[in-house]
């Protein structure tokens, strides 16, 4: 083994490995990874509160600004799975230094944008490069880290992502106050181009690939996969607004399952698949459709609770977001802890542990009064967020453990995009959920906001029979978590996916 980590793969090609302990001080690669993965999370969720803004400045109606969130989180989603394949064939610091380049700069011209046309075309530029770094963030710390102390590497990351997501709105809404809605974009510029000096510094330079180890990656592929992905989740954001019946959401939801369908074809036939349908056989793809449930969970929470507070309880928007913060904010103190115990006890009992939790924390939301606030409330969103802070982390490690090295970059970018297709699915779940029971219990289509009000009683009964639903759904994934994971210190990952190669000779 080299001192930056390679070792060599059945092929006589060098393949990234873990760095061996004590090889270099582990932690300074934390810092730039932290950073540009914060700024990609960020950018996710700052822009949505200078909608209404950016719909006066640009004179455009507000389904047309929509885009400016809607083309970078397709962009982001739809190629992180390249972005991570791409990174593993060409180089991990290479790949994530390029993104960070490139998105910088997309955020530069997105803060100088004259028109929405071109500030919408600016951010799937934008998306491209936070795509190349956020597949390969918890990838970098992976290949940095021993086995030994992943759980503690990826818990500190999983922290930053949720800092990213939770300053986002604040942020956002200080900026265009007190400034303007460009300086959202501009200020992405010192943050990036502090987080590509700091990458230079303190992580390793790529071990040189050798051409034969260049595995080329027919362009087809990914694009059948991203526009595939952004068929589904235009169908899923669109559908609860709309109806599932409404011939645009049929046609996404039509087009994506049909070029899904052409990508999977594609991989079986393909000598280089983009997704090798082996990878996600057994363990592995038990830990990504736990990762695609949890966020189905907690989005539902985000998404739905700030309706009930302030429909049925009568809360400003205000006090709402303050009873909201309950949730991420245990989650990101128990990220970290979990972490370190992932380390120690290995995956299974906190990963069926932040489950049942979950669970527990839906039911009492399922049985919330008609003025919801008070105990009950906390102690729901409380048991959510100590549930999720302890099923993430552990999940993520073992995820990323069940893959040899040269496949980091793959399983980072899977990673991310069962995420956010986790997201895009808990809201048009959420969504559909509340409004068909709401309709059932009511007799007449629920329109939130309108100057007639809700049926104060059919919403509450169509929320208690939503959180029911997610509090079963909740107990499955328990139950999964329970059967995809063998006990252990090293995650049920057998030692010869995880030991580093020893060298050859």
């Amino acid at each position: 083994m080299n001192p930056g980590g390679s070792a060599r793969g059945g092929d006589g090609a060098p393949v990234a490995t873990a760095a061996p302990a004590g090889a270099w001080p582990r932690w300074r690669v934390f810092p730039p990874i932290a950073l540009g993965v914060i700024m990609a999370t960020l950018d996710a969720s700052v822009v949505n509160i200078a909608l209404p803004t950016l719909q006066r400045t640009l004179h455009a109606g507000l389904s047309t600004v929509e885009w400016v969130a809607v083309a970078y989180s397709l962009t982001l989603t739809g190629l992180m799975l390249a972005g991570g394949r791409f990174a593993d064939a060409h180089g991990r610091r290479t790949t994530y230094g390029a993104g960070l380049l490139l998105f910088t700069a997309a955020s530069v011209l997105c803060g100088s944008a004259p028109t929405v046309g071109v500030l919408i075309a600016l951010r799937v530029l934008q998306g491209v490069g936070a795509a190349l770094v956020a597949s390969n963030g918890s990838a970098l710390l992976v290949q940095a880290f021993p086995i030994e102390e992943r759980g503690r590497a990826l818990g500190a990351f999983g922290a930053m992502v949720g800092v990213g997501l939770a300053i986002g709105p604040p942020l956002g809404g200080l900026l265009v106050a007190h400034a303007s809605w460009r300086w959202i974009f501009l200020i992405n510029l010192p943050l990036g181009l502090l987080a590509w000096a700091l990458l230079q510094q303190r992580v390793p330079a790529d071990a040189a690939i050798e051409p034969a180890a260049r595995k080329r990656l027919d362009a087809v592929q990914p694009l059948l996969w991203a526009m595939g992905l952004a068929g589904l989740m235009l169908a899923l954001t669109r559908g609860p607004e709309s109806g599932w019946s409404d011939p645009l959401v049929l046609g996404c939801a039509g087009g994506g399952a049909l070029l899904l369908a052409a990508f999977l074809a594609a991989q079986a036939r393909s000598p280089e698949p983009l997704l090798p349908l082996d990878l996600i056989a057994g363990p592995l793809g038990a830990a990504v459709s736990l990762t695609f449930l949890s966020q189905v969970l907690s989005v539902s929470v985000g998404f739905h609770m700030p309706l009930v507070l302030e429909e049925t309880g009568g809360l400003t928007a205000a006090q709402s977001g303050a009873w909201l913060a309950v949730l991420p904010g245990a989650a990101l103190v128990c990220a970290p802890l979990a972490g370190r115990l992932a380390d120690r006890v290995g995956a299974r009992s906190l990963t069926v542990a932040g489950m049942a939790l979950t669970a527990g924390g839906m039911w009492l939301l399922a049985n919330l009064g008609v003025m919801p606030a008070g105990a009950r409330l906390a102690s729901g969103l409380l048991l959510i967020g100590v549930g999720q802070g302890l099923f993430a982390v552990p999940n993520a490690s073992a995820l990323l453990s069940l893959v040899p090295p040269e496949r980091l970059g793959l399983a980072s970018g899977l990673q991310g995009t069962t995420r956010n297709l986790g997201l895009a699915a808990g809201v048009a779940f959420t969504g559909a959920m509340v409004t068909d029971r709401y309709h059932r219990h009511a007799g007449a289509a629920l329109h939130l906001g309108a100057a007639g009000g809700v049926d104060r009683g059919a919403f509450v009964l169509a929320t208690h029979e939503t959180f029911q639903a997610l509090a079963v759904l909740a107990l499955v994934s328990t139950w999964l978590a329970w059967r995809a994971r063998p006990g252990g210190r090293s995650v049920g990952v057998p030692a010869a996916a995880t030991a580093p190669a020893r060298p050859s000779g």
